[in-house]
């Protein structure tokens, strides 16, 4: 098989500064915020290594070794994507746990579907299987680019910047999930002579999200940290979160200690009071109890 210079170039750039990445993110302690990202970095760095030596003395076995790396990379960047939004969605602490349960559930989902592939793959042949990879792929695909257009959406209500690692993952891998799409949609209509420039196409954008993904770690530790004082409490987003407290966590009754009470309602409950000792003694002939009474 001969490769030409320009995809050489391309093949070897991602690595070289995904290299860069980790050292950045073991630098600026990115790696506890952001573990499946920075594995899966890891995992890019050395499947293009082992994938390298493959297609250079083992060329037989290198259609194999390519679509075994990108069934694992599948798996990884369904993980970044349940990290990036368990981060975004942090401020709301029922939504996360929910969003934790159905991650779970779908994690076992994906496993039971390759459990069933593998099973199943020696009454397949190599063609089929590669289109069920294709089909996984393009989902977690489709997966990507609405995690983008969550955190575009979300972000000034939940205290993320477009400077924050978080923006930077997911417009990545948005830049990166779009291309994808378009280039398998033009696969289809254009045919085989195409696949050479459609694939130069998919890498570069694969080399545009690395260096988004760099640049956001090279930004200053300040510019990529949540803003907190910023976080907008909307009251959608409060009774979404009330409604998934209830279904992920026990009922406030029977769990001693538990108030079920979420931050809104806690504002609300000191403004309150605060209100009703301004209030001073009462007045116009009502006790304060019955003052109280009658305002609520």
């Amino acid at each position: 098989m001969s490769i030409s210079p320009l995809n050489y170039a391309l093949w070897l750039a991602a690595p070289f500064f995904q290299l860069l990445i980790l050292g950045f993110m073991v630098r600026r302690k990115l790696t506890a915020e952001f573990p499946f990202f920075f594995t899966y970095t890891v995992f890019q760095v050395l499947s293009v290594a082992v994938l390298f030596a493959i297609f250079h003395f083992a060329p037989s076995m290198y259609f194999y070794a390519y679509w075994t790396s990108s069934a694992l990379g599948i798996m990884l960047a369904f993980a970044i994507i349940h990290e990036v939004f368990c981060y975004a969605i942090r401020p709301y602490v029922g939504l996360r746990d929910l969003g934790n349960l159905l991650f779970r559930w779908a994690t076992f989902l994906l496993v039971l579907i390759g459990g069933m592939l593998a099973i199943s793959a020696a009454g397949m042949n190599s063609k089929q299987l590669f289109l069920a990879i294709i089909d996984v792929e393009r989902a977690v695909r489709l997966m990507q680019c609405g995690l983008l257009l969550f955190v575009f959406v979300c972000s000034s209500y939940l205290g993320l910047t477009w400077r924050n690692f978080a923006s930077g993952i997911a417009l990545g891998y948005g830049i990166f999930a779009t291309t994808d799409l378009v280039m398998f949609s033009l696969h289809g209509q254009l045919g085989p002579s195409w696949n050479s420039t459609l694939g130069i196409i998919t890498t570069s954008a694969y080399n545009l999200s690395v260096l988004t993904w760099f640049g956001y770690a090279l930004m200053p530790e300040s510019a990529r940290q949540r803003v907190h004082a910023e976080v907008v409490y909307r009251p959608v987003f409060d009774r979404w979160n009330q409604a998934a407290m209830a279904l992920v966590t026990p009922s406030p009754a029977l769990v001693p200690g538990m108030s079920g009470q979420t931050y809104l309602t806690e504002i609300e409950r000191t403004v309150e009071n605060i209100m009703a000792q301004k209030s001073g003694p009462a007045s116009n002939g009502y006790s304060e109890k019955e003052k109280n009474q009658k305002i609520g």
